[in-house]
């Protein structure tokens, strides 16, 4: 944070001179001294914070390409000409404690084209999805395990891999067969 100030003070003098740097050294420290007694902040909780800025940039990073991804799903829905879609309500639980992380998912469900929040109650999200494929509530939702990350709940897990048993073949051979 006193980096922040030191930055802050330095651009909006918009020139460098030693007397800048030592009147902004001292400002600096008198605002840091100042967030620290009076806002909780001090350097455990900056380096907890520094700390969790590869989380976020993984998060971040995550967000425009699943943006891109959905970009592209509803631009070949819009270009196909026999699309229909079949718009739905999705409901679901989420394990995220903190106001601003669910206001960042939220957030970012809706900047993905084909989704938005319609409501946030706690812990339980409802959305509005353009089509089935855009479901987020069905499977392993890793927007909400990054978010998690950087709560610092706990990392994101691998996605498990189970293997579906084929489903059986219904012809109308095998519907005589099983009405005898």
């Amino acid at each position: 944070m006193f980096i922040c100030f030191f930055a802050l003070w330095v651009v909006l003098n918009g020139k460098w001179t030693t007397e800048i740097g030592v009147f902004g050294l001292v400002f600096a420290s008198l605002a840091y001294g100042f967030t620290w007694k009076y806002m909780g902040y001090s350097p455990k909780v900056d380096f907890a914070l520094f700390m969790r800025i590869p989380s976020a940039v993984r998060y971040g990073v995550n967000l425009v390409v699943e943006i891109i991804k959905a970009n592209l799903v509803v631009c070949k829905m819009i270009l196909k000409p026999d699309f229909v879609p079949e718009p739905q309500l999705v409901q679901f639980d989420v394990d995220i404690k903190k106001n601003r992380h669910l206001v960042a998912l939220a957030n970012s469900i809706t900047l993905t084209p084909g989704t938005i929040t319609v409501d946030v109650q706690d812990d339980l999200f409802l959305i509005h999805c353009l089509d089935e494929s855009f479901d987020v509530g069905t499977e392993g939702f890793e927007m909400e395990d990054r978010i998690m990350a950087i709560e610092g709940g706990h990392t994101p897990a691998a996605p498990a891999v189970t293997e579906a048993a084929p489903e059986p073949i219904h012809t109308e051979e095998t519907e005589a067969a099983k009405d005898e």
